[in-house]
């Protein structure tokens, strides 16, 4: 237990004046971390310190957008979202993605300050070796996360980010143990925090003006946008969509080992098997309702699907595939900067990642039951 109420310390906040509806999640979220997470004492005030960051950066924005309207009214296009379960290649899809002339996948140093990075290029130094050190630190606090998942301050990554700043994100449970928290974020509507993304998103993107005003497409990642997909379409409804498909057993276990690895970072306290049953339940259970109405929650939007060992097997191929989805050149460049990442960046080039179902109590006769539907539909 921690030695205070967390939420204690952001009654106040001026935050919560300027974006609406963001003090519930703060209070859900800091509430179950002083209940249930089980931080090591030495990593309370680093956590509280990222959720007075969150509040900071949206606090930022809206101040932002007050001084300078045309924020709001920055097109960006028709945004392109990679979703699906985690652990179905998305990193690799996105980092390929990014390669793209006219595309933007935003950097990890970018999404870790929207507002800075938008309006403020004089911190762009100062930000980019903030974002270096926080890697560092967590590398050193999950040695084996490079492996699992890598992250670089100036590769692109996902954009949870910015939906957690808004206390309405699924990575919180990913990094935390919070089923409190969990429980209450599956049953609310993610429109306003969505809202907020979008804010940021065009904040961000404001740095990558072109001399006619415009800006490439962004393309934003996130596995956990799958969850809240009707709720994504609303905000973007002109966004497109690329959805990964990979064997639910293997993304069930995989994901498990990633969240035992990520939660390692802040508490010594680990269930394996409590984590198994929180995925296996969370992947199984919205298997279903993509089998059944996966193109109803998009809203009819354009999506493109793809399936793991496709994009793993050949993605340079893949990549052509996707250019021509998203009515792109296949351009002699592009094809150069894939080759480039793929060079650089193979899979093992940072560890290896070895799991298996039965460490975290998983049955995979279980597991293929309970996704007999979406295997069907989409072919894995």
């Amino acid at each position: 237990m921690m030695a205070v109420q967390p939420y204690d310390v952001y009654l106040g906040s001026p935050a919560f004046d300027l974006v609406p509806g963001v003090e519930e999640g703060v209070r859900r979220f800091t509430a179950a971390l002083d209940a249930e997470a089980r931080l090591r004492p030495g990593d309370v005030e680093p956590v509280l310190r990222s959720v007075e960051r969150g509040l900071q950066i949206l606090s930022d924005t809206a101040q932002a957008r007050r001084h300078r309207p045309k924020l709001a009214r920055l097109d960006l296009g028709r945004p392109v979202f990679v979703i699906g379960f985690l652990r179905t290649g998305s990193t690799l899809l996105h980092n390929l993605l990014g390669r793209h002339e006219e595309l933007h996948s935003p950097l990890l140093w970018e999404l870790a300050n929207p507002v800075d990075t938008g309006i403020h290029p004089q911190e762009h130094r100062a930000l980019r070796r903030w974002t270096e050190d926080y890697v560092a630190d967590y590398y050193a606090k999950a040695p084996a996360l490079p492996g699992i998942h890598y992250i670089d301050a100036h590769l692109p990554d996902e954009c949870h980010r910015l939906l957690a700043n808004t206390f309405h994100s699924m990575v919180l449970e990913m990094r935390y143990r919070v089923p409190s928290y969990g429980y209450w974020l599956h049953r609310q509507s993610l429109v306003e925090p969505y809202r907020w993304h979008r804010r940021q998103l065009q904040t961000l993107m404001w740095a990558h003006r072109r001399a006619d005003g415009s800006v490439p497409t962004p393309v934003l990642k996130c596995p956990f946008h799958t969850w809240f997909l009707r709720d994504l379409a609303q905000v973007y409804p002109e966004a497109r969509f690329i959805h990964l498909h990979r064997d639910p057993v293997q993304v069930v276990a995989s994901t498990a080992s990633l969240c035992r690895t990520v939660r390692g970072a802040r508490s010594g306290e680990q269930d394996l098997k409590e984590i198994g049953a929180l995925w296996s339940g969370r992947i199984t259970g919205l298997s279903g309702e993509l089998a059944e109405g996966r193109d109803d929650l998009l809203g009819g939007a354009p999506v493109l699907d793809l399936p793991y060992r496709k994009l793993v097997a050949d993605p340079v191929e893949a990549m052509r595939e996707v250019c021509s989805f998203l009515e792109l050149p296949f351009s002699d460049s592009f094809r150069a900067g894939v080759e480039d990442h793929l060079r650089n960046h193979s899979q093992r080039a940072h560890g290896g990642h070895r799991y298996g179902p039965a460490e975290f109590g998983l049955d995979e006769a279980a597991i293929l039951r309970a996704t007999a539907s979406y295997r069907a539909r989409f072919g894995v």
